[in-house]
């Protein structure tokens, strides 16, 4: 029997099998005993720290690995020695440690230890570079991603505190969790002193009671839009239009609401000031057109009763009739005059007018006709500028004005007349409809009694009168409002009971305003009657007014003339040779106007003298400073027209020398 022989196969030893298997993990690894000695490893730990494969052996001296790695700088200590002996004294130790070390070539390698029973420590060497720069790339992107959002808040909070309007966040609860500037501003606090207060502790009852609708109907998802009054803190009445919009994540249950209040008080004042002011210019279009027939009738009326009176002897006829009657008509020639200041249509003179001088000599006018127990003062702040202005005519406004506040004071008081420099912005110019720029403001100020909104408001009406006497016109201040937008100025007034009266008129500053234009009144010259030898060509439509004008000119020796348009007119003018002047009607019936039939004859007929008259103010308008006609304002009495004529025959006779 052939023995048969079996090859014995070595089974390898456990260390040997444990040692392959920790060589196949993606770890370093250490064992040390007690004594500081060498007990197991793996290659990746030889790899991760790139040891030489001869430093590792069983028994090998912890120190020596220490060693190795200070003598080729992986400590970056000078004193090789000393940072070998305090790293070895703190293995022994044997404390737990966790912490990760940065090789020269940058890998970042974590070392975790743990002590073993007994004595000893088993180290883990863990290469987390990649996570490492993985976490370094998050923790900058995300250091990126908030600077861009700090960034993003900031130019938010930016904008929210600087655009003109108050911002808000409430929660359901009405707690503020958020405000900007401005709305803190508004109750006196910075916005970190609102955030976290309850709406029932920052708004008024009265705001809040009126609020609370809006807001419980925004905090059913409403959006609400609502104006009110509001009283700030600071005593100023403010108009407020309000946005509620409610915050509903995903369109789901709403958490609160973001208030938007924005102060319309200057676009409220803006749309009043504009609305007064076309108010205003309606009623001086219907001033002025009744200006025109009542001027037509008072011409007939003083144009006949004048000569009645200077026929009829002294006699009681005379004096209890036809005087208080011819009295009367020519009171209402002066009330059409004012009609048309009212309309804004007197022509103005507009100078360089020093207020200074002009309000001292009104205070001194004023202080003997005021009572004792009223105080004139005066205050200007600065140099006083010059206004450009028809100096008269603001004599007369600020008459009016210091009339206006004597009458107030009843009890007796203060008036003050004080004068400044103001700029007015764009936004201010468009309220008070004057262009922007400097402007000389003259305060004329009482400390009577003030008025309500609902007086103040009405005071610039034509024939509002508080009066209840009716001893006062109710014009005055129309006149005053019609003087200071004739003069590219504006009046405006601060009242409220209990806390006086402020009237603010604008005007412009003598040496940036544009040029006026004015048609003159003839001033009387020394003679009372022209040299006028041929024919008065007279036309007007009114019969009535033609017959009072004819007679004038006959009492004054003139041959006449007449036509009652100015077709009429062109006719006689190209058949008489011997006409030396026209006086026409400004307002006729037919294609051509007064002015039109003065601006054929100044064409066709030069040598021949223009004399308009009209109870009407559109001449203003319709003409231009190269016109320069003479302008006889309805009603006039025989000398008044005798002047005219002498004064246009002296300046014709000046023009020809």
């Amino acid at each position: 029997m052939t023995a048969v022989a079996h090859a014995t196969v070595e089974t390898p030893a456990p260390q040997v099998l444990l040692a392959a298997g920790l060589d196949q993990i993606d770890q370093g690894l250490t064992v040390f005993d007690s004594d500081l000695r060498m007990v197991a490893w793996n290659k990746r730990f030889l790899e991760l720290l790139e040891f030489p494969d001869g430093l590792a052996h069983q028994g090998a001296a912890f120190e020596d690995f220490i060693r190795y790695n200070a003598e080729r700088g992986e400590y970056g200590e000078d004193d090789i020695d000393a940072a070998v002996s305090r790293r070895v004294e703190q293995a022994k130790d044997f404390e737990p440690h966790d912490f990760e070390r940065v090789r020269p070539d940058g890998r970042v390698i974590r070392v975790k230890g743990s002590p073993i029973t007994g004595g000893g420590f088993v180290t883990i060497y863990t290469d987390v570079t990649q996570r490492r720069n993985q976490q370094i790339l998050q923790e900058e992107l995300i250091a990126e991603r908030a600077e861009a959002l700090r960034l993003s808040e900031e130019r938010l909070r930016l904008i929210a505190n600087e655009v003109p309007a108050g911002i808000a966040h409430v929660d359901k609860d009405l707690c503020i969790r958020y405000a900007n500037d401005r709305f803190a501003r508004a109750y006196g606090k910075t916005p970190d002193e609102l955030i976290g207060c309850f709406c029932r502790d920052v708004l008024a009852k009265a705001t809040l009671d009126f609020s609370a609708p809006f807001f419980e109907q925004t905090r059913r998802g409403g959006r609400v839009d609502f104006d009110m009054t509001l009283t700030l803190p600071s005593g100023q009445v403010r108009e407020i239009r309000t946005f509620l919009r409610p915050e509903q994540p995903s369109r789901g249950e709403v958490i609160g609401f973001y208030l938007v209040s924005v102060d319309v008080t200057r676009q409220k004042q803006a749309t009043a000031a504009m609305l007064q002011a076309q108010k205003m210019d309606a009623v001086g279009q219907m001033s002025s057109g009744i200006a025109h027939d009542f001027n037509n009738l008072l011409t007939v009326i003083i144009g006949n009763l004048s000569p009645l009176t200077e026929r009829l002897a002294e006699s009681e006829l005379r004096r209890e009739l036809v005087e208080p009657a011819l009295k009367a008509a020519r009171r209402g020639a002066d009330l059409t005059r004012r009609l048309l200041a009212v309309a804004r249509r007197q022509p103005l003179k507009p100078t360089a007018v020093d207020l200074g001088d002009t309000i001292g000599d009104l205070i001194k006018l004023l202080r003997p006709s005021l009572p004792d127990n009223i105080e004139l003062h005066s205050h200007f702040r600065g140099r006083t500028h010059p206004a450009f202005v028809d100096g008269a005519q603001l004599e007369m406004a600020l008459l009016n004005l210091a009339i206006n506040a004597r009458d107030a004071l009843k009890g007796g008081g203060r008036i003050e007349f004080s004068t400044s420099i103001r700029q007015v912005n764009p936004e201010l110019g468009q309220t008070l409809r004057i262009k922007s720029g400097n402007y000389v403001e003259i305060s004329v100020c009482d400390n009577g009694p003030g008025m309500p909104e609902e007086i103040s408001t009405k005071i610039f009406e034509p024939f509002f009168s508080t009066k209840s006497d009716g001893g006062g016109s109710g014009l005055g201040l129309s006149m005053v409002y019609g003087f200071a937008r004739q003069s590219n100025g504006s009046i405006r007034v601060e009242s409220s009971p209990g806390k006086g009266t402020v009237f603010h008129l604008l005007l412009p500053v003598a040496e940036e305003t544009a040029s006026f234009h004015w048609v003159d009144t003839p001033e009387p010259p020394s003679s009372t009657q022209g040299d006028i030898r041929g024919l008065v060509l007279l036309v007007e439509d009114s019969e009535e007014v033609r017959n009072v004008v004819r007679r004038q000119l006959v009492e004054l020796g003139h041959r006449i003339v007449e036509a009652e348009t100015a077709d009429e007119a062109l006719e006689l003018i190209d058949s008489l040779e011997n006409i030396d002047m026209l006086i026409s009607d400004v307002a006729m019936p037919g294609a051509l106007s007064g002015i039109d039939l003065a601006h054929r004859v100044r064409m066709e007929r030069p040598e021949i003298h223009v004399l308009l008259m009209t109870g009407h103010s559109g001449i203003l308008e319709s003409t231009s400073a190269e016109d320069d006609f003479f302008l006889l304002r309805k009603p006039f009495e025989t000398v008044e027209l005798a002047d005219a004529i002498a004064a246009q025959t002296l300046r014709r006779g000046h023009a020809e020398a």
